[in-house]
């Protein structure tokens, strides 16, 4: 049970670590499409389901106790490794404009940096009702799009899986929530989305541009990055849990669940436009679709300070605060 704190969202105790079935959906898939492909879990995806499992065990730990940072940093840089291991990585980087680089000794570090850091910051997502479970549908579906056009079946299926496991959440998780994700959920999601996109933006085969990701993703990778350095600009310990990211300040100062959810889930699809529209799309428009999303995330942090400064709160009034919020 998730018994509220003062940082907490919600309101009464709520089961929580309903990740778990997810996490089992995408970990079995991982292993039966290796065995389908080899006979028995190996190669790529095999390595790929196995750390998958090791990313959801330290969820799980993490939804019965709380490990040291440091030790889920470790498990995770691990799980990783495997994943670098069977080959997988960001060994170069096309730009929008065209030209592409190799990253030569930058690469690992960066591949870990990626991976790690999109696991970590999909879990700092997950803090409203039915968040993480509706942008996971949207981004599964689009890696999936993507997939599909450029010939990757094997990432096709992963995808719908993912797709199918958080929507059959969400019938949970939808505001308001009857079970929490957990950590076990939010951390497998954020750790398959990171290798999915490297898997597709390595392929020798047509492969998909990073850049794809990054703007399939800028909804929570803007969101929590931002905070995330504003909180380190200020001195501030900002590796320990809190309520300042921009979806959870709009759910202070009045924002429902649903509301914050629905704002997110709209975001989401419009990146997932742009994304889309990258990869058909030729150098010069590639570049202005960038520029774009790049001033959607800006709109993003307006939006959200123009809303704590207005007297309203969507259609409604901003409640008065009582003698103890005062």
């Amino acid at each position: 049970m998730d018994v509220p704190v003062a940082r907490s969202s919600h309101a009464r105790p709520t089961v929580t670590g309903g990740g778990i079935g997810l996490a089992l959906a995408l970990c079995l898939s991982l292993l039966l499409i290796s065995v389908f492909r080899h006979g028995h879990p190996q190669g790529e995806i095999g390595l790929f389901s196995v750390a998958t499992v090791v990313v959801a065990a330290v969820g799980l730990w993490d939804v019965y106790r709380d490990p040291p940072g440091h030790w889920r940093l470790f498990l995770e840089l691990g799980a990783a490794g495997m994943v670098m291991g069977a080959g997988m990585g960001i060994y170069q980087f096309q730009m929008p404009w065209g030209p592409s680089f190799a990253l030569w000794w930058a690469a690992v570090p960066l591949t870990l940096l990626w991976m790690t850091g999109v696991t970590n910051l999909y879990n700092f997502i997950d803090g409203v009702d039915g968040l993480a479970s509706i942008l996971g549908i949207v981004y599964a579906s689009g890696i999936a799009v993507a997939a599909f056009t450029t010939g990757h079946p094997d990432e096709v299926l992963v995808a719908l899986v993912v797709a199918a496991a958080c929507l059959g959440f969400l019938w949970f998780n939808f505001p308001p929530a009857r079970v929490f994700m957990g950590d076990v959920g939010s951390l497998t999601l954020g750790f398959v989305f990171s290798v999915l996109a490297m898997r597709l933006s390595a392929s020798s085969l047509r492969p998909v541009p990073l850049v794809f990701f990054l703007i399939l993703y800028s909804s929570f990778l803007f969101d929590t990055s931002y905070t995330i350095l504003r909180r380190a600009f200020r001195g501030e310990e900002f590796w320990l849990a809190h309520r300042t990211h921009l979806y959870e300040r709009l759910n202070r100062i009045g924002w429902s669940h649903l509301h914050v959810t629905l704002l997110y889930l709209g975001l989401g699809l419009v990146s997932l436009l742009l994304a889309l529209g990258y990869l058909r799309a030729g150098p010069a428009v590639r570049t202005a679709l960038v520029g774009l999303q790049l001033l959607i995330c800006a709109g993003q942090l307006v939006f959200v300070k123009a809303v704590e400064g207005s007297e309203y709160v969507l259609i409604h009034r901003r409640p008065k605060p009582t003698l103890k919020q005062q």
